[in-house]
């Protein structure tokens, strides 16, 4: 037998024992009443129907205690099955086999920990979604759908953050912007000196800031109020500057003290509008004053003038186009002509500016390297005391690799605004490129003409030392001759006749006397011959006519002498012993007379004039057989 049904007989035993009892004690008082039988039979039955019905009515309330205990396992199962859903879980309970009251117990433990984080996340995700509808009505967007399953899963859930995060930081930039155009917009207010008019304004210049919009049109308009408010305001101080500029430029003309001008501005600051009425008024009372001073200010303005044109290399031509400078009726008319003049000129300087200041660096470059040019030339130069002549190279150097780069950028610069102006950029009246390319051509010229120059010198060189003899020290060989850095200075010793037939002439600088001497030949006639022709501004040719047959070259050699004047003394003497006189002179030359001293080496005039005394003869091309 079963633990059930022994339960079950064991309570039949009891129940038919109190029946028993309860029947027996009934029906003993129903026999003391003295019921009938008829009434005891229906008090019988009564007590089965109520035994029945305590019986079907303890059946109906376990039968609902049983509805309700599974329908607790069925709810416990719908939330498992929307926590795994929700969650993402795939979590199961096994209640197969277990009672209802077993299966509701076991799945109401097993479900805590997942309700637990369920509703976490559900309130989380209800806190997001505030945020989020917060924000973006805030900023003007749309929210986002979000995924009817999976919704409160991990990757959902951190998207979710993520989302709202990322609202909130541009929530906050913007915001910040805002902040910042607002305060920009009050100070422009306030530099305006005025207050917000419509409802916008005051919305955007409200204390109250966390719930102001940040959608684009709302910002927009922001920015298009900011805009509106910053060109007044920069209109403003336009007007206002040049307020002050026509009030400085009248105070120059005045002279008006400085402190007397620094008081005024102190007391007028800013952009304010009793600064900008103080200003006008300043300025009507000094065009007063202008007024009463206008040839002092007209002249002051042809001052300015002369010094625009001289800055922007005006030719006179333009500068005589311009009449009102020559005019004495000092107007007013006059003076505007003037200061619209200067403007002009201002105008055109401020815009080639950087030409002009090219311009001034090549003519710099250009004067230094003329200037090094010419220190080439000096002898003295030679002695590199200090190290001048490492400076002056590396000078000369930088010029050549700067000069050309300047000269560039300015043809640039001319070629770009001539092509954009359509007309020529001139100085003084020539256009400026050319102006550059003639004075390299003037440049140039002036080397060939030096060259020439030379070249004429060493001829003429050439014919004194057949003049003369004897050959002369060019400036190549004193400057041979000249140590670099000479530390002591000899005592030069005396110089004695020389006694070879072909005497050589002794180095006079300091160093050793004679370590660079050199014998010196006397020119041949076809060497004098050939120098005359070569020479195209003259065709006069000079024969030797002396015979030297019975003469010592030693006694006629400039070596030989101690002084030109021993020299021309000692020529005069062997010219009236030796020499004999071409048939063709005139007599009437003899008696011209010498002058007291004569500077030698002689010129070409004296040459033709004294040749007969100094036994030479001036003759056509054709030349005589040297004798």
């Amino acid at each position: 037998m079963s633990r059930r049904q022994a339960q079950i007989d064991l309570s039949l035993q009891k129940i038919d024992s109190s029946v028993r009892q309860h029947l027996a004690k009934l029906l003993q008082l129903w026999e003391q009443i003295g019921l009938s039988d008829e009434a005891i039979n229906s008090r019988f039955a009564a007590c089965q129907a109520h035994v029945n019905t305590l019986f079907q009515e303890m059946e109906n309330e376990d039968e609902g205690l049983k509805a309700k205990l599974k329908s607790k396992v069925e709810v416990l199962l719908s939330q498992l099955a929307v926590f795994n859903l929700d969650l993402d879980k795939n979590e199961s309970i096994e209640i197969d086999g277990l009672t209802l009251i077993a299966a509701r117990d076991k799945l109401d433990n097993s479900l805590k920990d997942l309700k637990l984080m369920h509703q976490l996340r559900l309130d989380e995700r209800t806190k997001l979604e505030m945020q989020e509808l917060k924000y973006c009505e805030q900023l003007g967007r749309a929210v986002e759908e979000k995924p009817a399953a999976k919704a409160l899963s991990d990757p959902v859930m951190r998207d979710f953050r993520e989302r709202v995060t990322k609202l909130k930081q541009d929530k906050d930039t913007l915001l910040l912007e805002f902040l910042k155009t607002r305060s920009e917009i009050i100070d422009l207010y306030s530099e305006l000196e005025e207050q917000p008019s419509t409802e916008f304004q005051f919305r955007v210049t409200d204390p109250n800031t966390d719930t102001f919009p940040l959608d684009p049109d709302t910002l927009a308009n922001v920015a298009v109020l900011h805009a509106d408010l910053d060109d007044r305001v920069k209109q403003v101080t336009e007007e206002t500057e040049q307020l002050r500029m026509k009030l400085a430029h009248l105070w120059d003309r005045l002279e008006v003290d400085v402190d007397d001008r620094a008081i005024f501005m102190e007391n007028n600051p800013g952009i304010r509008k009793n600064t900008r009425q103080e200003l006008r008024s300043e300025i009507i009372r000094c065009e007063e004053l202008k007024k009463q001073n206008m040839e002092k200010f007209t002249l002051r303005m042809r001052d300015e003038l002369i010094n625009l044109w001289d800055q922007c290399h005006v030719s006179d031509e333009e500068r005589e186009a311009f009449a009102p400078f020559k005019s004495l009726d000092f107007t007013e008319e006059l003076l505007e002509q003037h200061e619209v003049e200067v403007k002009r000129y201002e105008a055109f300087l401020e815009e080639n500016k950087e030409v002009f200041n090219l311009l001034s660096r090549r003519a710099e470059l250009w004067e230094r390297m003329c200037q090094l040019e010419i220190a080439a030339t000096d002898s003295n130069r030679l002695n590199n005391r200090g190290g001048q002549l490492l400076k002056e190279e590396k000078e000369r150097k930088q010029i050549q690799k700067e000069l050309p780069k300047v000269e560039e950028r300015v043809k640039r610069l001319i070629h770009a605004r001539e092509e954009v102006h359509g007309e020529p950029f001139l100085l003084n009246g020539r256009r400026a490129s050319l102006v550059l390319s003639e004075q390299w051509e003037s440049k140039r010229q002036l080397k060939e003409a030096e060259k020439h120059s030379k070249k004429m010198a060493q001829q003429k060189q050439l014919e004194r030392e057949a003049m003369m003899g004897t050959t002369m020290m060019s400036s190549a060989m004193k400057r041979k001759m000249v140590p670099n850095t000479p530390e002591v200075v000899r005592k030069q010793p005396r110089i004695t006749p020389a006694k070879a037939p072909l005497p050589v002439r002794a180095a006079t600088t300091a160093g050793k006397v004679g370590k660079f001497a050199k014998p010196v030949t006397r020119p041949t006639q076809r060497k004098l011959q050939m120098a005359g022709n070569s020479n195209t501004g003259s065709t006069v040719k000079a024969t030797l006519k002396v015979e030297i047959s019975q003469r010592n070259p030693v006694d006629d050699s400039i070596a030989s002498s101690i002084s030109y004047t021993d020299f021309t003394n000692k020529l005069m003497h062997n010219s009236t012993t030796n020499a004999q006189c071409h048939a063709s002179i005139d007599g009437n030359i003899w008696n011209q007379e010498l002058p007291e001293v004569v500077q030698f080496p002689l010129s070409q005039s004296d040459l033709i004039r004294f040749a007969p005394r100094l036994h030479l003869l001036t003759q056509p091309s054709t030349s005589e057989p040297q004798k």
